[in-house]
């Protein structure tokens, strides 16, 4: 009975977090492909890319076929693993950030072609991190509005919505990505203050880190 119920609970989480699984194992099949002997910041940063794309694409394509019926089933499946994996996510998009470091490190030794080359890896890199960071802060805005203790959610948003689907959790993330602040959705709740407080440092942390890499490619190229 005991390996039963945890067969079940294996299953049951495997369903839950299918997106993550599938974009980690991605990331790792590629991770494999690339590396011969040894690791490098390189394949490291590819395989993270891969990783990234992947759950950004599967995330996407659920949140514009989802209606409020289910989000909010989803939210309900809310559990301290989601938690988890929040801050492994944020933990490894911090680290591809570190690794183009690294990356980009010796690049003015390089020869013009493998520099370019490089360079425009890590922007690509940036990019997909940085789209995969407020991917990420979506969906749990999104779960802790319909699943949270507040029975107002959290948030409010303009024109009396009520019901929020993913294009508003969307708009919200994303203006603190870009401008580090909330525009005109108020935040009503501690709870969700926290996230939001957190999402607002890391945001700010992201684009001056992804800004002083733009200066060092830029002048390594020259």
């Amino acid at each position: 009975m005991a390996d039963e119920e945890r067969a079940n609970s294996l299953v049951a989480f495997a369903y839950k977090h299918a997106s993550f699984i599938i974009a980690v194992l991605a990331g790792l099949a590629v991770f494999l492909a690339v590396t011969s002997r040894e690791a490098n910041a390189g394949n490291i940063l590819f395989g993270w890319n891969v990783s990234a794309g992947v759950f950004v694409a599967l995330s996407w394509r659920k949140m514009l076929r989802a209606t409020v019926e289910s989000i909010r089933k989803r939210s309900e499946d809310l559990d301290f693993s989601d938690t988890v994996l929040l801050a492994l996510s944020i933990g490894t998009a911090l680290a591809s950030i570190a690794g183009i470091g690294l990356e980009l490190h010796s690049i003015k030794e390089e020869a013009p072609d493998i520099a370019l080359l490089r360079a425009g890896a890590a922007v690509l890199t940036i990019l997909i991190s940085w789209i995969f960071l407020h991917t990420l802060f979506t969906i749990h805005y999104a779960h802790y509005f319909y699943g949270g203790s507040d029975e107002e959610g959290g948030l409010k948003f303009p024109d009396g919505i009520t019901e929020p689907g993913y294009w508003d959790f969307l708009y919200f993330s994303f203006t603190i990505g870009v401008a580090a602040q909330t525009a005109d959705v108020a935040v009503s709740s501690t709870s969700m203050r926290k996230l939001t407080l957190l999402h607002a440092v890391l945001s700010f942390l992201f684009n001056t880190t992804i800004l002083a890499l733009a200066i060092n490619v830029g002048a390594s190229l020259l």
